[in-house]
C-alpha cells in the first residue's frame, strides 16, 4: 500500500493536488452561493413557499455535494499518507521534525473537514426535521433559520480556514 501511494503521488501529483482544491473549492463556494441566495431571494414570496424552496435547494446541494466531499477525502488521504513517509520512518519514529509539524497541520486540517462533514449531516437532519410534520410552520421556519444563521456559515469558515491551512502547507513543501 505504501509503495501504490508514494507512486500516485510521484506520478499524479499536481492531479491529485488539483482535485482535492477543485472540491475543497466547489464545497465552500458552493456552501457561500447557497448562503447568499438563501438569505435574499424570495423576500415577497410567503414563508411557506420560501421554507420550501429553501430546503429543497439546500438538500439539492448537499446530494450534489457527495462525490466532490468522497474525492476531496480521497485525495486528503493519499497527500496525508504520503507526506506521513516524510515524518515518520517504518518503523514509527520521527525521521524529521520539521516535516512532523507540517503532518501536525495536515491532520488539524482533516480534523476541519470532518467537523464540517458532520456539520451538513446535522443540517440534513434539522432540514428533515422542517420538511415533516414534526415541524410545524413558525417551527420550520425556526429550524430553517438555525441553517441559514448559524449552520451554515460556521461550515463556511471552517472551510475557508481549512482552505488557507492548506495554502500554508503547500508552500512548506
Amino acid at each position: 500500500m505504501r509503495d501504490f501511494i508514494y507512486e500516485i503521488m510521484t506520478d499524479y501529483t499536481n492531479q491529485v493536488i488539483f482535485l482535492h482544491v477543485l472540491s475543497a473549492v466547489i464545497w465552500v463556494g458552493g456552501m457561500m452561493a447557497i448562503l447568499i441566495i438563501t438569505k435574499t431571494a424570495h423576500k415577497s414570496v410567503s414563508d411557506e413557499r420560501r421554507l420550501t424552496g429553501r430546503a429543497t435547494l439546500i438538500k439539492s446541494y448537499f446530494k450534489f455535494l457527495i462525490p466532490f466531499i468522497t474525492l476531496s477525502v480521497i485525495t486528503a488521504i493519499l497527500m496525508a499518507l504520503g507526506y506521513r513517509d516524510n515524518a515518520i520512518g517504518e518503523d514509527g519514529f520521527i525521521i524529521d521534525y520539521s516535516s512532523m509539524e507540517i503532518y501536525k497541520y495536515i491532520t488539524f486540517k482533516g480534523s476541519i473537514w470532518g467537523a464540517m462533514v458532520m456539520n451538513m449531516v446535522l443540517m440534513v437532519w434539522i432540514i428533515s426535521k422542517a420538511e415533516k410534520a414534526d415541524c410545524k410552520l413558525q417551527k420550520a421556519a425556526d429550524c430553517m433559520w438555525l441553517v441559514n444563521t448559524y449552520l451554515l456559515p460556521i461550515n463556511i469558515f471552517l472551510g475557508t480556514v481549512a482552505i488557507y491551512i492548506g495554502v500554508s502547507i503547500r508552500h512548506a513543501f
